[in-house]
């Protein structure tokens, strides 16, 4: 080796531990693949130079942050890993020297059409990471070494590319660990929010008992239950709602259905003008694919009435202990943001004594064992006529326990939510 090549290979060197240097005390991808780029160039004397990441699929290889005279229209274009000397590089993963693409079946042409930069020769090596994984292909193009390209510059050249391939993943990775965090922080935000709709305490109602509960299916639920003490001391208002997706979105537009219905409950409007209210605020202000159903019924515990509405939700449920029966409350309506005009109708029933009214989720009859059974609302009914006895805040902890038995190793799938609402005597 001549005194000139030797000087040579030695800036080559010194070069390559500044990009080390500069690529190992940075974790932004952006400014580490500027400085690979920058470094390829000036270490191989190139004209140009382009780096390549595998898609996540390993089907395309993504042009990142290529230099030259078509950097803004070049970066982010996708090739197949199949097609081009960048994918048989990735696929072989092995070095390949072009001295002229024009000669060469693998060069599918420039990226750059109508432009006046035209690709003359090609040094192409893979990205190999820790695990001896290609992730992708760095590029000279146009490199005024190429005649005097051996083995001492292949080995700088791809050691320069296996560390970079590692600085890649070590920035993917931190990016990964952002988003987590931020997902975390969202998460933890939402369930903050949910939280905070839940009742702090039971209602004290003369001759009633009330209890209530909601168990998330995730960190943060879809679901949602109230108890609303309204203008009339003598009334209650009760309500479950479903609401879809999960998430910080869900539970906001939980947070406008609780505001905007509590709303108006404080202008004594009746339950079905009440919902018909909140549906058009939920029509407007929600997206097209967020909805909710929801039944509302109020408490009249001087005539001992409820006065319900229900939009697109299970039917609630009347068991009569002294007649060991179970029925449902039948009038239904359109789910809450389908339409922007519904008219909701409502009933009045009157509640015996000893009977209890429940509305629940279907967290309840749509759980679901090892096996993929359905709870169903046969259990369910079975279990509220063996169960009628027990006072509401017996029966919710019991069918919560019930649901823990019949699911047995299988995840909880979905919200469970449930409120029990017993007339004594």
């Amino acid at each position: 080796m001549s005194k000139e090549n030797n000087l040579i290979d030695v800036n080559k060197l010194n070069l390559l531990m500044e990009l080390v240097a500069k690529i190992n005390s940075n974790l932004e991808l952006k400014n580490i693949l500027k400085e690979i780029m920058n470094a390829t160039k000036e270490i191989m004397s190139a004209e140009a130079s382009s780096l390549f990441l595998l898609s996540e699929d390993k089907n395309d290889l993504i042009l990142t942050i290529p230099t030259g005279p078509l950097t803004a229209e070049l970066s982010g274009k996708k090739i197949p890993v199949t097609s081009g000397i960048s994918g048989w590089v990735v696929q072989n993963k092995k070095l390949a020297v072009v001295e002229d693409v024009s000669k060469d079946s693998r060069f599918g042409g420039d990226l750059g059409k109508g432009s006046s930069f035209k690709t003359k020769n090609i040094i192409c090596v893979p990205l190999i990471n820790h695990n001896n994984e290609v992730i992708g292909a760095l590029q000279a193009i146009n490199s005024l070494q190429l005649e005097k390209f051996g083995q001492d510059n292949a080995e700088i050249f791809q050691t320069m590319a296996n560390q970079a391939a590692i600085a890649v993943e070590n920035a993917l990775l931190h990016k990964e660990r952002l988003n987590n965090q931020l997902l975390n922080k969202e998460i933890e935000l939402a369930s903050t929010i949910q939280s905070g709709f839940w009742p702090k305490e039971q209602p004290m109602i003369t001759n009633y008992k009330v209890a209530g509960c909601s168990i998330p299916a995730k960190n943060v639920g879809g679901d949602y239950y109230d108890f609303i003490s309204l203008p009339n001391k003598n009334n209650w208002g009760f309500t479950v709602a479903d609401v879809t997706g999960k998430g910080v979105s869900a539970a906001l537009l939980m947070a406008t259905m609780r505001a905007s219905l509590r709303s108006h409950l404080e202008y004594s409007n009746t339950p079905n003008i009440s919902l018909t209210k909140v549906n058009e605020l939920i029509f407007k202000d929600s997206p097209l694919d967020k909805f909710i159903t929801a039944v509302y019924c109020e408490l009249d515990s001087i005539k001992n009435t409820i006065r319900y509405v229900n939009a697109g939700h299970n039917n609630p449920y009347v068991l009569d202990v002294e007649k060991n029966s179970i029925s449902t409350l039948e009038v239904g309506g359109l789910m809450l943001g389908i339409l922007d005009t519904v008219k909701y109708d409502e009933e009045v029933y009157e509640i015996k004594s000893n009977q209890k009214i429940i509305l629940y989720s279907d967290g309840i009859t749509e759980a679901r064992n090892v096996k993929g059974d359905f709870y169903g609302e046969e259990r369910f009914e079975k279990w509220l006529i063996d169960n009628k006895f027990l006072d509401p805040d017996a029966m919710v902890e019991g069918i919560t326990e019930e649901l823990n038995h019949f699911r047995n190793e299988a995840e909880q799938s979905d919200d469970i939510t449930i409120i029990v609402i017993q007339r004594e005597g």
